[in-house]
């Protein structure tokens, strides 16, 4: 059976808990596959499963953007959010 070593505290099934530091080896496998995924164990012989941070691309005002999905606002979703008449 796998070993799991457990970064933070975790409450898994059937209503059990592991704080860090623990090393466990009844974690169901689906509870398992989205743990190491989201950083929270790892395998006992240190072979965590790396994730790589989601880089937010920088939003900068463009003076001249265009209403791609035809609501009546250009840049969508940002702090540059207008209606397309103030482009104009």
């Amino acid at each position: 059976m796998t070993q799991y070593r457990v970064l933070v505290g975790i409450d898994y099934p059937p209503d059990k808990r592991a704080e860090s530091g623990t090393i466990v080896s009844d974690i169901p496998e689906k509870s398992a596959k989205w743990l190491l995924e989201q950083g929270l164990i790892e395998s006992s012989d240190g072979k965590a499963k790396k994730i790589e941070p989601v880089i937010e691309p920088e939003v900068t005002f463009d003076p001249k953007a265009t209403d791609g999905d035809k609501d009546g606002f250009v840049q969508d979703g940002t702090e540059f959010q207008r209606s397309v008449e103030e482009t104009n």
